[in-house]
């Protein structure tokens, strides 16, 4: 490991160096993209029409060209936006005119839900101009709301955690939709000044058309991925809004207390008949204090997760950990400052750790700039009752994080997590680097270090890795290293022991065919190969695979997948099935499609077959999904594999079952069931939750989870000879207020 540091020193170095001195012949660039905010005096009224004297003195900005599908081009229709500002707000008014009025698709009414599948609007912030951070907002054509933080110009799932209070409303007429946007500054950080520049992004969504629209115009080679759609985070290409003078900051104080009370019926033995009950009150508080512009201070007591969503089902048919997503609102707030690590696989930091086994008692996050320098503080004291806070028998989370841009779209960081009970610690001590260059491509590396209370328990892992990315090609090369004891008590890791040597190639194929509706041809070719430290080969995987993009986001693909495995002992893919230790070889062939999920119907479905270690596999995927009205949106899935190994008991199937119910009335009152089954723990579970926006940041929530087992020896779904026994119900109602001072 100690040669691995020194490549990843040397690297680093050669690619500041190459940076420096390609600056230096680089050419002059043109001025940037400008819109000047205008000064209202009379504020307007966020209702969504556009007939408010504010709008009429404010010149449109109309020059969207397209993203996608014809990059460059100018907009089958047209847009049109005016910005203004007071020392509170930020306005946005914008009509987008359609030739079609009725063909605009406008069905999600959840707030945080699927946007994407309705004509939407994006709105992008790069409040410090670092080119580098921003923040996103989203709103669909019934001004549904999402928004997103966006690290290093990397957009995630768990950047759309984060949660802002702003307003938007829309009118659907005969000329297009218009939307209505004010977002406060108190939610944004930005720095000090007399007069303030963010940069600026804006873009328009035409689902119908799959057309995706864009202010300033950003290349293809910033983010080719589902219409351009990664290309909304290259902060560095972002243009200017200049003008705002005078803000008002205000205090920055949030507060919101909880309280709950909930009820629970559960068998503490399936092989008895007896069921307890228990039932319990509860509160809490959240705090959030903006200690200056740039820095946030979160705290919490006594912390109640109750309206968090449920686990999707997973099957494990492999001999490595499962991963579940954070969905936790306070730890996914920036949680991208707070990434360090190869992204599900081998993560310093890993937030689902916390309170894990024990509950979160309090604790303190502080994000923000200082300087040139993004920092992250967490600190967090778990136990099982509140009292037992800071004491003998609670334990220590903490985690430090720094980030500084050594030059454009260029950075290093490290981090620093320690557990500490009375007795053990575990400390994780990191450093990493990242440079963003030729619009998607991308140098990153890091390396942690463990130290461990057991010196047994003492080790290191690292990446280095070099991805080049157009709009057409792509090639990769990677080396992680993860050693036999690595294990951050705070991270997770999929796989220890191992030195992994990855190698892609892509190639995307942008088609021009008039007579046939196909868009793009997607060829990746994949090789993996992975021994472990002692430098015995462990695994291979070789994967290549077509994909073939319609105009309408309708795909195919075809893959085909070899693999190489080296078992060292037996492995139990069941608890009643073992694969004995040896060498094993086998490959197959997958078939896979899907429709449009913007559509009122929608589905998709995969089919593979081949051989699975010394037997056969045969895998089915299929999903349904139906749009009835805005008011209601029905999805089922299921993911059977029939596997059929030379051992004994070992002809059995894998079957998961989900489907999942969402009904609105409006935008601040939904519902969703979420329905599941496996049959490998043979439980049978639903999880519905009710959330009410009450007022704006404020919820009353009502959550109901229940689990029943399903007894029998055989494992045909839904016999109706089986005896359902019941497991557990718990019901939880839930209500906050926030308070702005």
């Amino acid at each position: 490991m100690n040669c691995f540091v020194k490549v990843f020193c040397t690297a680093t170095l050669v690619f500041c160096i190459g940076h420096l001195f390609s600056q230096a012949n680089a050419p002059v660039t043109a001025k940037p993209y400008e819109i000047e905010a205008t000064f209202v005096k009379e504020p307007p009224k966020i209702d969504g029409n556009l007939d408010d004297e504010a709008w009429k003195i404010i010149s449109p900005v109309t020059d969207f060209v397209q993203l996608w599908p014809n990059e460059g081009s100018k907009a089958t229709e047209d847009s049109e936006v005016r910005i203004g500002y007071d020392r509170d707000f930020l306005y946005f008014g914008f009509r987008f005119l359609d030739k079609n009025p009725e063909l605009i698709r406008a069905m999600n009414l959840e707030r945080g839900g699927r946007n994407d599948r309705d004509d939407h609007a994006y709105i992008g912030l790069d409040t410090y101009l670092d080119k580098r951070n921003c923040y996103l907002f989203e709103m669909n054509s019934l001004g549904t709301q999402d928004d997103a933080t966006v690290t290093d110009e990397s957009l995630t799932i768990d950047g759309f955690s984060w949660d802002a209070v702003f307003r938007s409303e829309t009118v659907i007429d005969d000329l297009g939709w218009t939307l209505e946007v004010s977002i406060p500054f108190r939610q944004l950080r930005f720095p000090k000044g007399e007069e303030i520049e963010f940069g600026l992004m804006l873009s328009r969504m035409i689902n119908r058309k799959n057309e995706r629209v864009i202010w300033p115009r950003i290349g293809l080679e910033y983010g080719t991925y589902a219409a351009g759609f990664s290309a909304l985070a290259a902060a560095s290409q972002y243009g200017r809004l200049t003008g705002l003078k005078d803000i008002q900051r205000g205090h920055n104080i949030e507060i919101k207390p909880y309280v709950t009370l909930g009820g629970s019926r559960f068998r503490a033995n399936l092989e008895t008949k007896t069921i307890e009950s228990d039932a319990n009150a509860d509160m809490g508080v959240d705090f959030k204090y903006g200690i200056s512009s740039n820095l946030t201070l979160d705290m919490t007591i006594n912390t109640d997760f109750a309206q968090v969503e449920a686990d999707n089902v997973q099957v494990n048919l492999t001999r490595f950990n499962l991963f579940f997503p954070e969905k936790r609102e306070f730890f996914l707030e920036r949680s991208g400052l707070f990434d360090h690590g190869n992204s599900r696989s081998a993560q310093t930091f890993f937030s689902r750790r916390i309170g894990l086994s024990n509950q979160i008692l309090a604790g303190a996050r502080m994000t923000g700039q200082v300087g040139p320098f993004s920092i992250g503080l967490l600190n967090i004291e778990t136990g099982e009752k509140l009292k037992q806070i800071f004491g003998s028998e609670s334990a220590n989370n903490t985690v430090a994080r720094i980030r500084t841009g050594l030059f454009p779209r260029a950075t290093v960081g490290a981090i620093f997590t320690n557990f500490q009970t009375k007795d053990d610690y575990n400390r994780a001590i990191g450093l990493d680097a990242k440079y963003r260059f030729w619009g998607s491509s991308e140098f990153n590396s890091w390396f942690t270090h463990i130290a461990d209370s057991n010196p047994d328990n003492r080790d290191n892992a690292g990446h280095i890795s070099l991805d080049l990315q157009n709009d057409r090609y792509g090639a990769a090369l990677s080396y992680t290293n993860i050693g036999e004891n690595y294990n951050p008590t705070l991270g997770f890791v999929r796989r220890r022991d191992m030195r992994q040597y990855t190698g892609q190639l892509t190639y995307r194929y942008l088609t021009n065919w008039e007579k046939i509706p196909l868009r793009r041809i997607n060829a990746e070719l994949e090789y993996d190969f992975i021994e472990g430290q002692d430098g015995i080969k462990q695994s291979t995987e070789f994967d290549v695979e077509v994909v073939a993009e319609f105009d309408k986001r309708d795909q195919i693909g075809l893959s085909f997948e070899n693999r190489f495995e080296r078992l060292d002992v037996p492995f139990n893919i069941r608890s009643n099935v073992s694969i004995p230790a040896g060498d094993y070889q086998f490959s197959s062939v997958t078939l896979s499609g899907s429709t449009d999920q913007s559509r009122r119907t929608s589905g998709g479905g995969e089919i593979s077959i081949g051989n699975f270690f010394h037997g056969k596999r045969t895998s089915l995927e299929g999903t349904l999904g139906f749009r009835q009205s805005k008011h209601l949106t029905l999805q089922g899935s299921i993911n059977y594999s029939l596997i059929d190994l030379p051992e004994v008991n070992g002809r059995f199937d894998a079957t998961t079952v989900s489907s999942s119910i969402l009904g609105a009335l409006n935008k601040d009152l939904f519902a969703k069931a979420l329905i599941q089954y496996d049959n490998f723990t043979r439980a049978l579970q639903a999880n519905i939750r009710v959330d009410w926006i009450h007022t704006p940041g404020s919820d009353l929530f009502f959550v109901y989870n229940t689990a029943y087992h399903i007894t029998g020896e055989n494992d045909i779904l839904f016999d109706p000879r089986r005896d359902v026994v019941l497991k557990d119900q718990v019901g939880i109602l839930k209500l906050t207020y926030l308070i702005l001072l």
